[in-house]
């Protein structure tokens, strides 16, 4: 990465978790509300085809907009969800499912994860997979944390045929996200004010 791109997405890393910070609780719950309500209005989410389907969400942290209400419709269509786990060795993100006895631990960066003895679920075997992140533009391009760790799963969960879902708050869809080479971008963004379907090559 060079020089030039690495400065530009630590200042919109810096903007995005201000404009978060600035959120308060009302301001939070009810635009939590409607991008759930408009996650749940894609066809992957559709009653009836969530049955034994595994949907990939995250535990929110650090003011993230929370895909929890989400994840909680999916296992009550009978689906099956899956939490990403950092791991020490390569992928460095892996997916593990959340059963009605997993207990959720503290793992590193402070994210809230299942244990490592939870069943592992490859990202080739989701359905969707929803994707936190600082910020995202209309082509799908995505600036993370800076550890490129969901990067490393994307084409391997898109091959699958899963759905690569940005979830975050319409101020975080900016005009052009800074991305290099290895960035992998979204097939949509879901946010509390649209869904924005990834136009190729834009």
């Amino acid at each position: 990465m060079s020089v030039g791109l690495a400065a530009e997405k630590s200042a919109l890393r810096q903007a995005m978790r201000a404009a978060r910070e600035a959120l308060d609780a009302e301001q939070r719950v009810s635009l939590t509300v409607t991008a759930v309500e408009r996650l749940l209005e894609l066809p992957v989410f559709a009653p009836g085809r969530l049955e034994g389907r595994v949907i990939a969400g995250y535990v929110a942290v650090g003011g993230e907009l929370s895909p929890a209400g989400a994840l909680a419709f999916v296992r009550d269509q009978g689906g099956n969800v899956a939490l990403p786990r950092v791991s020490d060795t390569p992928p460095r993100l892996r997916f593990h499912a959340q059963e009605a006895d997993t207990r959720l631990q503290t793992g590193r960066f402070g994210l809230t994860e299942p244990p490592e003895t939870a069943p592992e679920i490859r990202p080739g075997a989701l359905a969707a997979m929803i994707v936190p992140g600082l910020a995202f533009d209309a082509a799908g391009r995505r600036v993370g944390f800076g550890g490129g760790y969901y990067d490393g799963v994307i084409d391997e969960a898109r091959a699958g045929g899963a759905t690569v879902i940005g979830f975050a708050y319409d101020f975080q869809i900016v005009d052009r996200c800074p991305a290099g080479a290895d960035d992998r971008a979204v097939d949509l963004v879901v946010t509390d004010a649209r869904v924005l379907r990834a136009a190729a090559g834009a």
